[in-house]
Formats: structure tokens, sequence, C-alpha cells
């Protein structure tokens, strides 16, 4: 986050980016096009923290049309230690340009642990999937140059429900590989991301299992 206030106040900042491509989890959210995100943050000195962010995907037929929008609310404090603890919640709704046809709205509660190169967190949810989820995630990030870093992320999903009629959802292990260069308030970022199984979580037609996604971000 770009702080936005002087040292002992409240923080806002935000955003703007455009991807090739929306990935969660390893699944595309856009059907493989591209996306514009606007991010809007909110940094309190207690220790709470919110975000907002709204998306738009570029239709085929119908050109711009909203995507989704995300609400995250939570607190987070640093330890003697170094470390950080947080939790929150988040709430996603996805509208029906989206590829999130199994649960366009859900809810998932989180708490993590972090440092500065590591952050492991784990996330539950009774709506994410039919019969509720636990996903747990570890991200990593380390400088490899003055304003170039690499980023690495894998998570784990894990049903509490059986799935459907003729369907059980099962165990999925997702995974990104990315790389970002920073030029004054513009970052420029490409990641490789996967799942696998890969079950078609979203919907049932065919989606590619990995994808090469490019993007670009200012700070405004």
């Amino acid at each position: 986050m770009a702080a936005c206030s002087s040292p002992g106040t409240a923080q806002t900042s935000a955003a703007a980016s455009i991807f090739s491509d929306d990935r969660f989890r390893g699944y595309t959210l856009s059907d493989g096009r591209p996306v514009g995100i606007l991010d809007l943050y909110y940094d309190d000195p207690s220790g709470f923290y919110g975000t907002l962010s709204g998306k738009l995907v570029a239709n085929d037929h119908e050109g711009l049309q909203p995507l989704g929008l995300i609400l995250n609310a939570g607190y987070a404090k640093r330890l003697s230690s170094g470390l950080t603890i947080d939790a929150g919640v988040t709430h996603s709704d996805y509208s029906e340009y989206s590829d999130r046809a199994a649960a366009r709205s859900y809810t998932e509660a989180y708490a993590g642990l972090s440092n500065k190169f590591l952050t492991a967190r784990i996330y539950a949810s009774p709506d994410y999937l039919k019969g509720g989820t636990i996903y747990g995630e570890l991200n990593a990030k380390a400088e490899i140059a003055p304003m170039l870093s690499l980023s690495g992320h894998a998570g784990l999903l894990v049903p509490l429900g059986g799935g459907g009629p003729g369907y059980t959802y099962r165990r999925e292990l997702d995974w990104r590989i990315g790389i970002a260069r920073q030029f004054g308030s513009v970052t420029l970022q490409a990641a490789w991301t996967g799942v696998s199984p890969g079950q078609n979580l979203y919907r049932y037609g065919y989606h590619r299992r990995e994808a090469l996604v490019f993007g670009v971000t200012y700070a405004l």
C-alpha cells in the first residue's frame, strides 16, 4: 500500500490494474478475457484494515461489463518477534459474466501469520463450494534486484461436502510463480499459474489448467 497520510494516522491508497486474465486459485474467473481492476485500501493505526476491489471484464459481444466486487475487513498486529498475525472476513460477489457459476456469492473467514518474506493463511467458507471448504496457502516474495521481485504461491483446497449428483469434489493444489518490475508508480507483472487435478469447479466446460497472465498496475 502507498501511504497517503502522515505517520500515526489512517492511511488510504488506491491502485488501478489491467490483467490479461483473472485467475483465482488456478481457475479463470473471466473466461480467459482481459479484466480491469480498481482496488481501494484503508489501514488504521489501531490495526484494523479494509479493502474494496471492483472488476470489469472485456466481453466479446457487449464490451466492458461488471465482473465482480470483493469486500475485505480484518485486523493485523505485529508481535515483538517481528511476525505479524492477522484475521478477517472477505465477501465476494460475481456477475453473470464471470465463470464462477457454482456460487457467485460467497464469504470466507481467514487467519494468517507473516514475516518479511513469507505469508501463511487458512480460510474457511460455508459456501465457496456446496458443503463448505477449507483452504490453506503459502505465499513468498523476494526482491532479487532493485525494483525487481519474484513471488511464489501454493494453495490446497479441501472440500467439506461431497459435491452433486454424479460429481464428487476432490482436493486440489494450485500454484503461481510470478515476477514484477516497478517503474515509479507503475508495476509490470507476469505470472505462470495452474491447478491440479483441475476439476472445472466453476463451470463444467473446458478450462485450461495452466495459464500465463500479464498485468500492469498503477498506484493512484
